[in-house]
């Protein structure tokens, strides 16, 4: 979640910082402008038009007021050049500048003259679809009048977006900057996205629309990037039709992309065909490179031209319809705000083409006056298409959270299933022990048993003399044997339950030490082992004592059983150790056996109840497997600890630890009594 949280954080900074740095250098253009220049770039006024060809190196006599071209019966000619005049107030300040700007849909030429000098020609730069500019440097001289602009448009086709803007270069360099500059960002933007939406995806490959997002932001970069500006001038112009129709392609791919996109987010059971209508589109972009190899430029153009026109506007239709019916079975916000940034999208496409005199989506004629108006449509068309990538943004942003959100889950759902894991494992196990427990109770019980039974046998049968001593003493082993057993059970059960009693007191450990260890020496050495202990060395602290806060009776219980272990599973002639170790807050014992050792898969089951060591099985060691089991309870109540340090098959050694205190002589001295 908190890497998720972070990504989101990161993505906002990097949609935030182009603006950050535009800002900047449009400011210090403005400066400079309002410094060397107080009057700002304005845009050309038409004020006469002339309609029909003209021999090369003549200007029209003839003109005719703007205001009028549309009423003119020859403006609907498409073969005969237009010529437009205006007047550029003269600068003073500096040398003449103009900037030309041109959107072309259908090829043409743009000349330029000034006091009737030629001073620009356009050439065939690049192919329908494109915005060039161009800034020209003229002749102005200091205190002539004011100079008359013409243009030339030849063949007259439907005027595309056509301006002209003068000012001093300063005032052109920064209209020039304000229109390009918000391009630019727009483009490093989406590039931004289409790099994080395809982390996403690698990140989450069942996350189709991230594919589908990166591809659309990257389609959308490209164009912004080629479609406006002067870049068209650093290439020759024989392989500008080769970019612009990879251009186009891009362009294909991205509307293909946000069909995609639209199957992404509404698509549901039955409505795979908005899917196969993406992959149409994929084909139909294909196509149109086919065509351009096979037939030439001009099959190309006419692609272009057919989608542009007719058939985009067509899958416009088709996706609001799809998008209507999806918000009236299932609205979640996702699909709202999807719609929310349709309507933005053709909003500013309406709204665009109403301004150039077309209200609707198709194609209608152009008039020279209403097609001045384009660079307008184009503006509103940004406008609106801003809102629809805003509006994708917000759907990618809830689908982070929503992955943020799964993972989450998902991570939840690990733990639970580790615990659940962990819990039939743990049921398992005591499963396992309650099956153990069955068997090696009873056969522990029924050897005892069967000697009990077999020797009052042979006493009723007259075998044997009733009440003979020896086996009298036989009887009563047996039956101690079997109710050391039963208590056993009941002690674990009771430690385990945490019913048993403590009488816990300050016992200085040296006594208890020294106490235990000669109370089990004879015992050792009458059984044929090699026991061996040291005292521990006290403190040489006056009025002060090593000591730990236990109870005598289950100490001594432990260092009866770890000993005890250790006889059973040493041959008589083996050596057994005590160590006691005095540390810095600790204090620990060892029991250093010569036995068997425990096998290395069967150490980490030894201080489970019931579990007795294949040693155990096969030998003549009887047990019920609870003694180690006890120990660690009694140790676990002392706040203390208990191990298995080292096994091997030349001993093992088993430990156990208590926290140690310094005590004060005078706390283990009787209270007067009154």
């Amino acid at each position: 979640m908190n890497r998720l949280k972070q990504l989101q954080f990161t993505l906002l900074i990097l949609m935030l910082l182009p603006i950050v740095l535009i800002f900047p250098i449009s400011s210090t253009q403005a400066k400079t402008s309002a410094s060397e220049s107080e009057a700002p770039a304005s845009r050309i006024t038409w004020d006469s038009y002339y309609l029909g060809d003209i021999s090369e190196g003549l200007l029209p006599t003839r003109w005719h007021p703007f205001s009028t071209m549309d009423a003119d019966p020859q403006g609907v000619s498409s073969n005969r050049e237009l010529w437009l005049k205006a007047t550029i107030p003269n600068n003073e300040h500096s040398p003449g500048q103009l900037l030309v700007y041109s959107y072309i849909v259908e090829d043409f030429e743009i000349s330029l003259y000034a006091d009737g000098k030629p001073i620009y020609r356009s050439e065939k730069l690049l192919p329908s679809g494109f915005i060039s500019w161009r800034m020209i440097a003229y002749d102005s001289k200091v205190g002539a009048k004011d100079q008359v602009l013409v243009a030339r448009i030849s063949p007259r086709q439907n005027l595309e977006g056509f301006e002209v803007w003068t000012g001093a270069a300063p005032a052109i360099a920064l209209k020039l900057l304000r229109t390009e500059a918000p391009v630019w960002a727009g483009a490093i933007v989406l590039a931004l996205l289409s790099a994080i939406s395809l982390l996403l995806f690698l990140f989450n490959r069942s996350q189709k629309l991230f594919i589908y997002f990166a591809v659309f932001f990257a389609s959308i970069a490209i164009d912004l990037t080629v479609l406006w500006g002067g870049w068209q001038y650093a290439f020759r112009p024989e392989s500008l039709m080769i970019l612009g129709s990879l251009v186009h392609f891009n362009w294909y791919i991205g509307y293909a992309s946000g069909i995609l996109i639209t199957y992404a987010i509404v698509g549901e059971r039955g409505s795979t065909w908005i899917r196969n209508l993406g992959y149409a589109v994929v084909v139909y972009a294909f196509t149109a490179i086919a065509g351009w190899q096979i037939l030439g430029e001009q099959a190309q153009l006419l692609f272009y031209q057919l989608f542009y026109d007719y058939i985009s506007a067509c899958l416009l239709l088709v996706l609001a319809v799809v998008l209507i019916r999806a918000l009236r079975r299932r609205r979640n916000t996702e699909i709202t705000v999807f719609a929310i940034g349709n309507a933005l999208l053709v909003g500013g496409l309406v709204l665009g083409q109403s301004v150039s005199g077309q209200f609707g989506l198709l194609p209608t004629p152009r008039t020279m006056l209403t097609s001045h108006h384009a660079f307008a449509q184009i503006g509103w068309t940004f406008v609106g298409f801003g809102g629809a990538i805003l509006c994708l943004g917000i759907i990618m942003g809830m689908r982070i959270m929503r992955m943020a959100q799964l993972r989450s889950t998902n991570k939840e759902l690990g733990k639970l299933n580790d615990e659940l894991r962990i819990a039939n494992d743990k049921l398992a196990r005591i499963d396992d022990i309650r099956s153990n427990m069955y068997s090696e109770v009873s056969h522990e019980l029924n050897t005892p048993i069967t000697a009990i039974k077999g020797y009052v046998q042979l006493m009723l049968n007259g075998t044997i003399p009733a009440g003979e001593t020896r086996y009298l003493q036989v009887i009563h082993d047996k039956s101690l044997v079997m109710e050391r057993m039963i208590d056993d059970m009941l002690e674990i059960a009771r430690l385990e339950n945490k019913n048993t009693q403590f009488d816990f007191e300050l016992v200085p450990f040296t006594d208890l030490f020294a106490r235990l260890c000669s109370k089990v020496q004879l015992d050792m050495l009458e059984r044929g082992f090699a026991f061996t202990w040291s005292p521990i060395p006290e403190p040489d602290w006056p009025d002060r004592f090593s000591a730990i806060y236990a109870d005598p009776m289950r100490v001594e219980q432990v260092f009866v059983n770890l000993l005890s272990n250790a006889r059973k599973f040493t041959p008589v002639g083996g050596a057994i150790r005590i160590e006691a170790v005095i540390e810095r807050q600790s204090l620990t014992i060892r029991f250093v056996d010569s036995g068997c050792g425990i096998e290395a898969s069967e150490r980490e089951h030894i201080f489970e109840r019931y579990y007795r060591g294949q040693a155990a099985k096969t030998g003549t060691v009887m047990g019920t497997g609870l003694g180690l089991p006890i120990c660690r309870e009694i140790m676990n109540a002392h706040n203390g600890e208990i191990g298995l340090e080292r096994s091997s098959a030349q001993g093992s050694t088993f430990y156990i630890r208590f926290p140690l205190r310094y005590a004060q002589m005078r706390e283990m001295e009787p209270e007067e009594t009154a």
